[in-house]
Formats: structure tokens, C-alpha cells, sequence
């Protein structure tokens, strides 16, 4: 399902769009474009909650960073959110050598070596750099060209309307804009979404989705079972 088809679905969903009336083509539609845009916000936002929550499959990829002689910092992926994994760490496949990051971060690293901007030497760990843009550096400082790959977890923000919805099937996309629903009455209506969390049809919606996108099968009792 791509995102303009997310938002036909959810003014479907919600009797804004009703018996013959044409489905959106374009987010420049003038049909409805109220209603489309606040359908938008809707969509991102939940997206951005399931992102923040690590629930979605779709978000995983790869990267690597390839240093060079005397360059301490290096950017990450563009759509780069999160390490991904328990540990954040990167790998050396030629080397067979993992990074991690350095114990206490950037300031027990300042603290501990007031050279480590100039030390120079195979690296050994590697930690967060504050920038406008997600980067990280390395110390020691590398001192010859070596490949670190890592996995994370991407940005899955939808902008334009035929991005595809960041899920592995219609089922789980269809899900998703039922879990969307209530939100987009609230934003639409103009209620405070402080009590969006504990809706119970939101709740529900959001279980199914979580059930559909697991990788084992989920439980088919409820409650303690006892062997």
C-alpha cells in the first residue's frame, strides 16, 4: 500500500469518503483536502510512534563508513535513526574487529585522553560526535583506509504520495490505518490527543498489528498456562 492509498483508505475508513465519491489521485487534490491533510499528519505521526517504539520490520538496513588517514569524524547513513540491535557497534570484515562505543561516551572519553582528537592508531572504539547531522568519531584517530559496516535502523517517514507504507504486507498496512483512525477523528475534530494512548479501540488495532508483524506465532490462550 503506498501512502496516497493509506490516506484514501483512512477517509474511507472514517465515511469521508462515501458511495461514488472519486478516490484521491494527488496530494494536490482539491476533494476533501482538508480533511487529506490532516490525514497526512495523521499517518506520519503514527509512524513516528511505531519508529519510536521498534516495532517495525521494514526499518532495518546497512551502511559502512570507510576512513581515511588523520579524519577523526565521519557522517552516518542519511536516514540513519538508530543502531540497530542491543548493541550498538560497528565491524570490520577484512580485520575481523567490532567497535563499540567508548564507555561513558564523548565526555568520560575527554576526560580520560585529552590528546584523543590527535592519537592516531588502528581504532578501538568508536562515540557520538554533536553535530547538526548524526555522525560519529573514532579513536584512536584512523591512520589508514579501513571499511566499518554497521546495521541500523532507517528513517520510515512517507512524504511524497507514492511512497509505499513501511510494511511488509497489505494485511499489516491495512491494520495500521486502523490503528490510525482514531487519532485522525481526534486531530479532525479538533480534541486533545492526550487520551489516545489508552483508547481501547486504538489498543486493540495496534495489538493486531504488532501480532501480524511478529516473526513466531503468537499465543492462542490467554492468561498462566500450566503443564
Amino acid at each position: 500500500m503506498n501512502f496516497i492509498g493509506g490516506v484514501n483508505q483512512l477517509l474511507r475508513s472514517s465515511g469521508i469518503l462515501r458511495g461514488d465519491d472519486d478516490l484521491l489521485t494527488t496530494f494536490s487534490d482539491i476533494q476533501h483536502n482538508a480533511a487529506m491533510n490532516i490525514a497526512i499528519l495523521a499517518i506520519q505521526s503514527e509512524l513516528g510512534d511505531l519508529l519510536s517504539d521498534r516495532l517495525i520490520n521494514y526499518e532495518k538496513s546497512a551502511s559502512s563508513i570507510t576512513t581515511t588517514s588523520g579524519t577523526r569524524v565521519y557522517s552516518l547513513a542519511s536516514d540513519f535513526v538508530r543502531f540497530f540491535g542491543r548493541n550498538a557497534m560497528l565491524y570490520n570484515s577484512t580485520d575481523n574487529l567490532m567497535l563499540y562505543e567508548y564507555p561513558g561516551g564523548v565526555d568520560s572519553l575527554r576526560e580520560s585522553v585529552y590528546t584523543y582528537k590527535t592519537d592516531s592508531g588502528t581504532p578501538q572504539w568508536w562515540y557520538w560526535e554533536q553535530s547538526t547531522t548524526k555522525k560519529i568519531g573514532f579513536f584512536p584517530v584512523p591512520d589508514s583506509a579501513q571499511t566499518w559496516e554497521y546495521d541500523y535502523e532507517a528513517d520510515i517517514t512517507v512524504s511524497a504520495s507514492t511512497d509505499t507504507l513501511p510494511f511488509q504486507t497489505e494485511t499489516e498496512a491495512t491494520a495500521f490505518i486502523d490503528m490510525t483512525l482514531m487519532r485522525f477523528k481526534l486531530m479532525l475534530t479538533r480534541q486533545p490527543l492526550s487520551g489516545l494512548q489508552a483508547d481501547p479501540d486504538r489498543r486493540s488495532c495496534k495489538a493486531r498489528l504488532i501480532d501480524l508483524m511478529r516473526h513466531d506465532n503468537p499465543k492462542r490462550h490467554y492468561g498462566s498456562r500450566y503443564v
